[in-house]
């Protein structure tokens, strides 16, 4: 025979209850999460925008050096040191073929 265990129903003032604890406790992590840092995704920097400025660092550094310290801009200040240092190598190097190649 199968046997029923009784539940005690909970009222609504419990209920109530519970939820606002839930809201509470969901507004503070809504809180939290708006004043986290926010980590960038993979694919905010392969934007078409940065990415013709990858090709004119390569093949046209003094412009894409404009496009990189440009203020529409969406690189970050180290980003922008380390793509200055690149573009700067790629320079010495074209010019290193073009006057001892």
């Amino acid at each position: 025979m199968s046997s029923k265990v009784g539940r005690k129903k909970k009222s609504s003032a419990e209920k109530s209850e519970q939820r606002s604890k839930l809201s509470e406790r969901n507004q503070k992590l809504k809180e939290e999460l708006a004043a986290a840092p926010r980590q960038t995704n993979v694919l905010e920097k392969l934007s078409k925008w940065r990415v013709a400025t990858y090709a004119w660092i390569v093949f046209l550094p003094p412009y894409g050096l404009y496009r990189v310290w440009s203020k529409e801009s969406t690189f970050t200040f180290p980003e922008k040191v380390v793509w200055t240092f690149i573009s700067i190598v790629i320079m010495l190097r074209f010019l290193w073929i073009i006057l001892f190649a």
